[in-house]
């Protein structure tokens, strides 16, 4: 089976990304309907577009926290400060726990570096060199049930870069357990 015309790869992920005109949608969606070959490669592009939609970032601004909620995922957030040893229950009924990392001057900051590490080992787990954070609400993790398969001794390095190139460093040991 083939197609004379078929749809381009670009034109489908920006189908699925929701970057096209009215009129261009209205394209896809009419020669979709009669073309197998076009529509089987529509929804392959779905899926992976699918796939990408559901992926959370670990470390997300208040507007990320707001979407989920309205997603219909069940949220509970707590709050850190550096310095201290504060063990997380993950709730068998909980979809996200943000941690909101607190006690770090952010005014005067450009940039936030995350680093998540395993505190045994000093592993890196996860990188984030531009992470996103507010001046009031501090820093956000997303903390979702697939990282139950992470070690649970977790450490939090934040590092806030002044414009001027100065750092502060604050560390936050927020050992988990998941409950299932």
């Amino acid at each position: 089976m083939s197609c004379s015309i078929p749809i381009s790869w670009e034109d489908l992920v920006a189908y699925w990304a929701g970057d096209l005109a009215p009129a261009d949608v209205d394209r896809i969606d009419e020669h979709s309907m009669g073309c197998a070959v076009c529509s089987a490669e529509s929804a392959r592009v779905s899926a992976v577009a699918r796939g990408l939609h559901g992926l959370i970032p670990p470390v997300v601004p208040r507007a990320t926290v707001a979407n989920l909620r309205a997603r219909g995922l069940r949220i509970e957030e707590n709050t850190f400060a550096p310095g201290e040893r504060t063990s997380v229950v993950f709730p068998s009924g909980i979809d996200i726990l943000i941690h909101r990392l607190v006690g770090l001057d952010l005014s005067s900051v450009e940039r936030v570096r995350v680093t998540v590490r395993v505190e045994s080992t000093r592993d890196v787990l996860i990188e984030s060199p531009n992470a996103p954070f507010d001046v009031h609400d501090g820093i956000l993790i997303a903390c979702q049930r697939h990282f139950a398969s992470l070690p649970p001794d977790i450490l939090f390095e934040v590092r806030a870069i002044e414009t001027s190139g100065a750092e502060r460093t604050a560390v936050y040991a927020i050992p988990h357990v998941f409950q299932h």
